[in-house]
């Protein structure tokens, strides 16, 4: 069952673009961002992906606590693990706290499509989708991706702003800016490494939310 899932994906996917998630390197790496609202700190995105071989571990892990007067107005959690091989999604479980609303999502590579099970509903989509998970700069050359939240496929478009030059943790950095389109826009920042350094949206207050790398 796996070996189809991924055979459909290897014709179906971006080969340019596959290959950068699919290195062989074998190593882990820990990105942690600083969640800020306006210029506050409000939580936390951490994000490890572990190589080994053509097998790769994703774990991600976003909180976030808004606070009024030290009151809690808005509180949210996200736990999102991966499982990768060759560069294809063979599962992935996800867990969001959205202000008390919890969803769960569930995503196995098997019979040559990706079964989710997003909150008790069954969903039976292509063997090449894979999730709205910004890590990954795969995400970019698609039309379609694999909500976290919920299990819904969203649709995606992007915006290439081209390049820039950043200072992160104080230190020069050139970047390539893009509009990432699904639920909402948001745009980011990825290194010449492909690594993602910068995240900013647009909250539904109107504040700016910025991901700045911790």
């Amino acid at each position: 069952m796996r070996t189809s899932c991924l055979a459909i994906a290897v014709l179906l996917a971006s080969t340019a673009l596959l290959a950068v998630s699919a290195r062989a390197d074998p190593d882990r790496k820990t990105m942690k961002f600083a969640v800020m609202r306006n210029d506050s700190q409000i939580g936390t995105n951490t994000i490890t992906v572990a190589r080994n071989g053509q097998d790769t571990t994703v774990q991600i892990a976003t909180h976030v606590e808004v606070k009024i007067a030290y009151i809690t107005v808005y509180r949210f959690d996200q736990t999102d693990t991966e499982q990768w091989s060759d560069g294809h999604l063979l599962t992935m479980n996800a867990t969001t706290d959205d202000n008390g609303t919890v969803h769960r999502t569930n995503a196995n590579c098997s019979d040559g499509k990706v079964v989710v099970d997003g909150d008790g509903q069954i969903r039976r989509l292509a063997a090449n989708i894979i999730p709205v998970s910004l890590w990954n700069p795969v995400l970019l050359a698609q039309n379609v991706a694999l909500d976290p939240q919920g299990g819904a496929p969203v649709p995606v478009s992007v915006i290439d702003r081209g390049e820039e030059n950043l200072v992160l943790q104080g230190h020069a950095h050139h970047a390539h800016h893009y509009v990432l389109m699904t639920t909402f826009p948001q745009d980011l920042w990825y290194d010449e490494n492909q690594r993602l350094v910068k995240v900013e949206l647009k909250g539904s207050d109107g504040s700016t939310i910025r991901y700045q790398l911790d």
